[in-house]
């Protein structure tokens, strides 16, 4: 009986462990996170009605979205934009000069790829990824002296300041496991 409350108690202490270390995705589907609803795309609902004979009623389609609920997004269109028209006016010649002069569009996507960047960037490395050292690399650093000596010399012999690689350094950190494994 004890080893059947010994594993009952090892495989809890493993699942929440394992559990702990999700993802937020997973965290938000276990409801381990809260998941707050979109503040731009909640609405209200369009008050029940009753059709005038109960034969009458439509057949029920699944997956489709009610035919007299409102979309909150057609809604917000509106009130900024009570002509029903959001298309932007034409821009003026003074607007077209800048737009060429600011360089080529962006590529679509661009805002969600810088915003995953940066997410990726600011967020700090993990309980694991720590211990192994195997978390993201940081930003190579110049090595100040060692940069002006190559400029000295580039300049001296004639040669661009683009000759030869800059010097760099790294304020990297090994893990434990690394510093571990070194001793040997």
């Amino acid at each position: 009986m004890n080893t059947i409350r010994a594993a009952a108690t090892a495989s809890t202490l493993v699942l929440a462990l394992a559990l702990a270390g999700c993802s937020d995705a997973t965290k938000k589907e276990f409801g381990i996170e809260a998941n707050p609803p979109d503040a731009f795309q909640v609405g209200t609902q369009p008050p029940l009605s009753l059709p005038p004979e109960l034969g009458q009623l439509p057949a029920p389609n699944p997956g489709e979205p009610r035919p007299q609920a409102a979309d909150a997004a057609a809604d917000g269109a509106d009130i900024l934009a009570p002509g029903g028209s959001t298309a932007p006016a034409a821009a003026t010649p003074g607007e077209q000069a800048l737009l060429q002069q600011s360089g080529p569009t962006p590529p679509a996507g661009i805002r969600a790829t810088v915003n995953q960047s940066a997410l990726i960037a600011s967020k700090p490395p993990g309980f694991v990824s720590s211990l192994m050292g195997s978390g993201p690399a940081p930003a190579p650093i110049v090595n100040a002296p060692a940069e002006q000596q190559r400029l000295q010399e580039n300049e001296a012999l004639g040669q661009p300041v683009t000759a030869g690689a800059t010097p760099q350094q790294t304020d990297e950190k090994p893990g434990l496991l690394h510093r571990f494994l070194n001793i040997f």
